[in-house]
């Protein structure tokens, strides 16, 4: 992931080089142009006045993409050209003119090579700042992965997640917490927002959850209480949704409960039943006195169970149809003999593969439990 994000930025890079060196070329051609349709009015138009100063706009647009030697030159020509097409005067009268107007051409030449130093300075401050702002969110990045949880071993259990984030700080959520030797929970979540501003909120909520999985007693009143933290330290424009699932693998049972996340998919292969847990509360953080209600469902052996954030099923390819739930489905039931972790890297990798071209919309995170 950081090497794509990388791939982006130097591609970003060399795609604003080539842009300026188009708009460079594109500008010294208008000011050819300038210059030649100056004098031509000048020579055929107008026999016995000078339109000189006009000469001025393009030597200003040559100061303005080019070395100032350059625009000497430039000025130098029209000066020339100026005296060649102009009225036909004493040779004097002639070399006095073509003095005032060689100084005023480069006095202009000279401002506004000036100004565009000073212009292509702040496009250098604007560059480098861009570029360290970059490199600490990569640094961030790194970190954030980092400190994504591994899944702990848990007999009668498999469990493995894959995580692609839309920006280089993502605001998806995943974690496990082993309450017992026997029974473990699992929880995904995703921030409104993306990018930094939603990633800061991570750290946070990964700590109230660490903290009080151990202390309550069980997915509802763990959201319930997350749902109070999250109202003292966010505003209502910042909402969470989240799942959060109780795994006992000896006594082959879910305990869940939901805070308007996307219902999770639990997939029977031996059955070929596909259930959705959408038993589901309301979003956390928004709504005062909100209620939140676990639900236990009953597991068997092979059961596989798919938990995901919009950044899956919400992509959208070139012709903007979605990767959408059905597509889950089936991939899932077409894998389900593999391990968990290489489901969540066939979803991860489907998901990409599906939107082709089209930029990625939304942070991608998949959670995979299956039951031994």
């Amino acid at each position: 992931m950081a090497w794509r994000n990388k791939r982006d930025s130097d591609k970003y890079r060399r795609q604003l080089l080539t842009d300026e060196n188009r708009a460079t070329g594109l500008l010294n051609f208008i000011l050819a142009l300038t210059i030649a349709a100056v004098a031509y009015t000048d020579w055929l138009v107008l026999e016995d006045d000078s339109l000189g100063y006009l000469y001025v706009l393009p030597i200003a647009l040559s100061a303005l993409v080019n070395r100032f030697p350059v625009t000497i030159a430039i000025a130098l020509l029209c000066t020339y050209l100026q005296d060649l097409f102009g009225p036909t005067d004493s040779t004097h009268i002639r070399i006095v003119r073509a003095v005032i107007s060689l100084a005023g051409y480069l006095i202009v030449g000279f401002l506004v090579t000036r100004i565009a130093q000073q212009r292509g300075r702040l496009a250098a401050e604007i560059r480098q700042e861009r570029d360290d702002y970059e490199r600490d969110l990569t640094l961030a990045a790194q970190v954030q992965r980092q400190v994504l949880p591994k899944p702990p071993i848990v007999p009668g259990i498999e469990l493995a997640a894959a995580m692609q984030t839309a920006r280089l700080l993502g605001g998806d959520y995943y974690d496990f917490y082993p309450i017992s030797d026997t029974i473990v929970d699992v929880v995904i979540a995703d921030v409104s927002g993306k990018g930094a501003a939603a990633s800061l909120l991570m750290p946070s909520l990964a700590v109230a959850l660490r903290l009080r999985a151990h202390e309550l007693s069980g997915p509802a009143a763990i959201i319930k209480d997350l749902d109070g933290i999250l109202k003292q330290i966010t505003t209502a424009a910042t909402f969470v949704t989240i799942f959060y699932a109780r795994f006992n693998p000896t006594q082959r049972t879910l305990q869940y409960a939901s805070g308007g996340h996307n219902p999770p998919l639990l997939i029977r292969p031996s059955t070929n039943q596909t259930f959705e847990l959408d038993q589901s509360g309301p979003i956390v953080g928004i709504l005062p006195d909100a209620q939140f209600t676990d639900t236990t469902v009953p597991l068997e052996p092979g059961d596989i169970l798919t938990l995901f954030t919009d950044g899956v099923t919400e992509q959208e390819n070139e012709t903007e149809d979605q990767f959408s739930l059905d597509r889950l489905k089936q991939l899932v039931l077409i894998n389900e003999n593999d391990s968990a972790s290489a489901l969540a890297t066939h979803i991860s990798d489907a998901v990409s593969t599906f939107a082709g071209a089209k930029e990625q919309e939304d942070d991608l995170t998949v959670v995979i439990a299956k039951i031994l």
